[in-house]
């Protein structure tokens, strides 16, 4: 899944800090590098480095340091050794200058296993609710804690954000999947089915993706239906997982009455 976050939009082939009367100033290229508080807000008064330096501010610099060049799930997961690693040892001056390819070097986030890290103040899936979580204030620290924690229920495709609020609005009520009109594209996409009088038939059979959803995981056999061979019923079975994730987990799903007749045309004989 993809996020917001643009790396590009950071990414600077060279980075350039200096130590001033005002306080500690990093360029990315020629602008100021963004602290990226909204990936994770460690220090929001700003950055710092070498030794002496406060492990809040350090941090704070490894996360500017690390989303644009490796992502934010890297960011997140690994500043604070990033930043006792490469921020407090390597950068020693009141003056430094770093490539972007410097960064990736071997061992920078994990080796010296032995010293002390701060604290990783990251939210853990543990910590996190998507029932009451403020999705539009949540940094991409806590995106990424929440997707972890519904990672067998979230929708995969698309924008990983906007699958957290479809899920929290699930959970709280404020939209039934059930309801939503099946398309004759979502089918096709997302059933990975090739039979174009396939496609058609259930786009134009089900009504809603309740009923096809209850259809596919719970009917006794789909082979009954018309234009639905063996093949095509098992590929539909095995997309169990799409159906799962697109409701928000199997509790969202309707149940299935074999004896209920709920497409529009009768069995094929």
């Amino acid at each position: 899944m993809i996020t917001n976050y643009r790396r590009s939009t950071h990414r600077a082939r060279r980075y350039r800090g200096e130590r001033t009367v005002g306080g500690c100033l990093v360029y990315a290229g020629d602008d100021l590098l963004d602290k990226h508080l909204f990936v994770h807000p460690v220090s929001p008064g700003g950055f710092d480095w070498s030794p002496d330096a406060d492990d809040d501010r350090a941090c704070q610099l490894a996360i500017a340091l690390l989303a644009p060049t490796f992502g934010l799930e890297v960011a997140v997961d690994d500043y604070h050794l990033f930043a006792t690693n490469f921020v407090k040892r390597e950068l020693t001056g009141n003056t430094w200058t770093v490539r972007s390819q410097d960064l990736k070097e071997d061992g920078l986030r994990t080796k010296f296993a032995h010293r002390e890290y701060p604290e990783n103040t990251a939210p853990s899936p543990s910590e996190v609710n998507i029932e009451t979580v403020d999705i539009d204030g949540l940094s991409y620290a806590g995106e990424i804690a929440l997707a972890r924690r519904y990672d067998d229920i979230l929708w995969n495709k698309g924008n990983r954000r906007g699958n957290l609020r479809r899920l929290q609005e699930i959970r709280t009520g404020a939209l039934d999947p059930a309801d939503e009109p099946v398309s004759k594209q979502w089918v096709g996409t997302h059933l990975g089915l090739t039979a174009a009088a396939a496609k058609r038939a259930l786009a134009e059979e089900f009504e809603t993706m309740g009923e096809l959803a209850a259809w596919v995981l719970y009917a006794t056999t789909l082979t009954d239906r018309r234009n639905i061979g063996e093949t095509t019923a098992n590929r539909l079975r095995s997309r169990r997982g799409v159906f799962i994730r697109w409701f928000g987990g199997e509790g969202y799903i309707p149940q299935y009455d074999d004896d209920q007749q709920t497409l529009s045309g009768q069995p094929s004989q």
